[in-house]
């Protein structure tokens, strides 16, 4: 199987929206594309949200409100209860679209408002959300959305990375197991295998490592938001987090079969997926763990102060 995929990257209509939506798992590198993009011929992302790094998890919330199925996701509030979904929706569309009457059919709040968005944030709206791709019930509802809108084009990013690279930046961060998040990581890339098959030049799946090593397999996203490859500087993605999991001599983590099988069909090789064994990984990684949600505990106060601090300067001295 041939590593990167490319679509066609076809020109914009006249006068339609466009969007770009980044499917991913957590720590692949969609970050690094979305500042990428929206560096690149006035591409923009939304700017109010309550999720990190401008994320809005808009397709998991829209699957929720419309009683769609959705997995349990690990260290992840999703899926979220309807009704909440529901309400964050209206006040996500409400703050970040212009002259949008909340429609009281949840179908067109849904549909409509991410034309809204599209529109409101020309010429290119860009969106990542890495729980998206997990979901397939939210992946179903970005197609459907796309047929019914005449007024948006839609370019899709399938972005992988070595599976040992993201579970390993997982594991240092959050501390999540990635004997568990593995087998969320398979079903997140068996889900793009699925999404392939119903899309044509619309998709564009591309490795981390073909991206940081040669900007070309961006070249259709690129052609897609309207820029030229001179307006990407040559040294803007690195390469200086690949295999970091291969210099620590504790991370003993080995993938599942089935794992491993599923990333060697993206085109990974045996020497970039296997790990020595370690028969002390298993004491040292409960250990470990323990110790963050320990730490986590005890900073709680500090972080409830801080955001009541926060409130209480952006409210000019009373909470709100």
């Amino acid at each position: 199987m041939t590593p990167t995929l490319r679509g066609s990257g076809n020109p914009q209509g006249p006068g339609k929206n466009k969007c770009v939506i980044v499917l991913s798992t957590k720590s692949s590198g969609s970050s690094a594309i979305q500042r990428l993009i929206s560096s690149l011929a006035g591409a923009r992302h939304v700017h109010h949200t309550r999720h990190r790094e401008s994320e809005t998890l808009y397709w998991t919330k829209a699957a929720s409100a419309l009683g769609r199925p959705q997995i349990k996701m690990l260290d992840s509030e999703v899926p979220i209860p309807a009704g909440r979904a529901r309400r964050e929706l209206v006040s996500f569309l409400r703050k970040n679209t212009r002259d949008f009457h909340i429609p009281s059919d949840p179908r067109d709040m849904i549909f409509l408002g991410w034309e809204k968005l599209c529109e409101s944030h020309r010429p290119v709206f860009l969106e990542k959300s890495p729980h998206h791709l997990v979901q397939w019930s939210a992946l179903e509802l970005m197609l459907e959305c796309e047929e019914r809108l005449d007024s948006t084009e839609f370019l899709y990013i399938g972005l992988i990375r070595n599976p040992m690279d993201v579970l390993y930046s997982a594991w240092s961060r959050w501390r999540t197991f990635p004997e568990e998040a593995q087998f969320e990581w398979e079903l997140a890339y068996r889900n793009l295998q699925r999404l392939r098959e119903r899309l044509d030049h619309r998709l564009v799946v591309v490795r981390y490592e073909d991206m940081v090593s040669d900007i070309d397999a961006l070249d259709p996203v690129i052609r897609f938001v309207g820029a030229t490859r001179d307006q990407v500087p040559a040294d803007y993605l690195h390469s200086r987090s690949i295999s970091k999991w291969k210099d620590d001599r504790d991370y003993g983590f080995q993938l599942a079969p089935s794992v491993h099988d599923m990333a060697r069909d993206f085109g990974y090789t045996n020497a970039e997926l296997d790990n020595p064994e370690n028969t002390g990984w298993e004491t040292f990684r409960s250990r470990t763990r323990r110790a963050y949600r320990i730490r986590q505990f005890l900073l709680t106060p500090i972080r409830v102060l801080r955001r009541v601090r926060t409130s209480l300067t952006q409210n000019g001295g009373f909470l709100a």
